[in-house]
């Protein structure tokens, strides 16, 4: 009996000890071991408060815009940079706080290729493609190259090939489509003349990632082999969301080589017939080469090269047409370009127009035969002004201005014939301190 009474006095007094740890406010009950001897002493758990205590959130993920258009395509990756071969040409120095002189663009892999007439867009993002013609062209394709320091640099960056066998993509020209056309926005055309032993044709391609890839989309033109009633030397130009192409054009009997243009407000659909835009009375003469600056009073400023049918490039002058339709411009004036030194602009021109030189801006011309640059300052009335360069002299050598540097103007060129052979060097100047040292 006593046993029995000693056994539940023992099992009272454990129950009375347990209960009492059990009213322990410093008992974590998730905790087997409470402050165990590697736990700071700061660290330990204070009485449980009347209020509930704030939880830490998990980070937010940063949020992404809302894009405002279509989102842009993946972009091919950056190719890695090559080790520089010895035999490579120096590196470029610059000259200026953004100008520099002949960084090359591209080199062949031999003398083989005569590469004349590059051309250049600015992009979004202040980057820069360029295309060129090489009439030795490999596979039938065309490399498109791109810069993302306004020319001082470049790389490979996409192709454009034609799905003719045999077919090369010759004289090509670029052009970002901005804004709204043909139900797509900033997409980037390529215009070529895609040859062949027997044809000529003006085709237009089209990139929708910035110009990685380019797809065929329409041909506008179709002319007889190289010589004979061929056409070429296209150049586009998007005005009031139309397209229009100009292209040297030798399939009027009535004239050696006049320039044809047609237009479209949707480049799969409804283009129009060919319509002149500038043809010699003279059947021998030869015009072509077109290219075309808007200018701010909201005229057309188009400027091609006159030759006989037997010039050469050194027998070529320089003319131009302005029009407030550049759509219709065949009954425009035929103008000389008088500078005031005397010398005139000869063989493949390009032109352009900046808004740097006062209210109207200036247009720029180059042409194939000198280092020089010719300028005019009043919406192409009066005589020009020849401003030297540090280019060299290039076949089809383009002058355009970057888009995110109103001071300077970029001048590209190739070989300075098509029997010769050059690197595509860029150049650019601080235009507004030569048009001042000019003055």
């Amino acid at each position: 009996m006593r046993f029995v009474v000693f056994i539940l006095a023992l099992f009272l007094f454990v129950c009375a000890v347990r209960a009492q740890w059990d009213d322990d406010p410093d008992e974590d009950p998730d905790d087997p071991e409470e402050d165990p001897p590697w736990r700071p002493t700061s660290t330990r758990r204070r009485p449980t408060s009347t209020r509930r205590p704030t939880q830490t959130r998990r980070p937010t993920p940063t949020q992404q815009p809302t894009p405002t258009r279509r989102p842009t395509p993946t972009r091919a990756p950056t190719p890695t940079p090559t080790p520089e071969d010895p035999e490579d040409p120096p590196e470029p120095i610059f000259t200026g706080v953004d100008t520099f002189a002949n960084a090359t663009m591209y080199q062949p892999d031999d003398t083989a290729h005569h590469l004349t007439s590059p051309r250049t867009e600015n992009m979004p993002n202040n980057t820069v493609l360029a295309v060129w013609n090489d009439l030795e062209q490999i596979n039938s394709t065309l490399p498109i190259y791109r810069s993302t320091n306004n020319g001082f640099s470049w790389y490979a960056h996409g192709t454009a090939k034609s799905k003719v066998a045999g077919r090369r993509l010759l004289e090509p020209h670029l052009l970002l489509a901005e804004g709204s056309f043909s139900g797509d926005t900033n997409m980037t055309l390529l215009a070529v003349n895609a040859v062949d032993a027997k044809s000529t044709n003006i085709e237009l391609y089209a990139s929708w990632d910035q110009g990685v890839t380019f797809e065929f989309v329409h041909c506008v033109a179709e002319g007889g082999a190289v010589g004979a009633k061929a056409v070429g030397e296209p150049h586009l130009l998007l005005h009031d969301k139309r397209l229009t192409v100009y292209y040297s054009d030798q399939r009027d009997g009535q004239h050696a080589q006049k320039i044809s243009q047609q237009s479209a407000a949707d480049m799969w659909d409804g283009w129009g017939t060919a319509i002149d835009v500038a043809a010699s009375s003279t059947l021998s003469d030869q015009q072509g080469m077109a290219s075309v600056a808007k200018l701010p009073n909201k005229q057309y400023l188009i400027a091609f090269e006159s030759s006989p049918s037997n010039g050469t490039n050194s027998a070529s002058i320089t003319n131009f047409k302005i029009t407030a339709s550049p759509e219709n411009a065949a009954t425009e004036r035929i103008r000389d370009i008088v500078s005031t030194t005397g010398v005139k602009p000869q063989g493949a021109s390009f032109v352009t127009w900046s808004l740097i030189g006062g209210a109207n801006g200036t247009i720029i011309l180059s042409d194939s035969v000198t280092n020089s640059i010719f300028v005019n300052q009043a919406l192409g009335e009066g005589p020009w002004k020849v401003v030297a360069t540090t280019a060299g002299r290039a076949l089809g050598r383009e002058v355009r201005a970057p888009a995110n540097d109103r001071r300077a103007l970029r001048i590209t060129g190739g070989s300075e014939g098509k029997t010769t052979s050059a690197d595509i060097l860029v150049s650019s100047m601080d235009l507004e301190k030569a048009l001042l040292a000019a003055a």
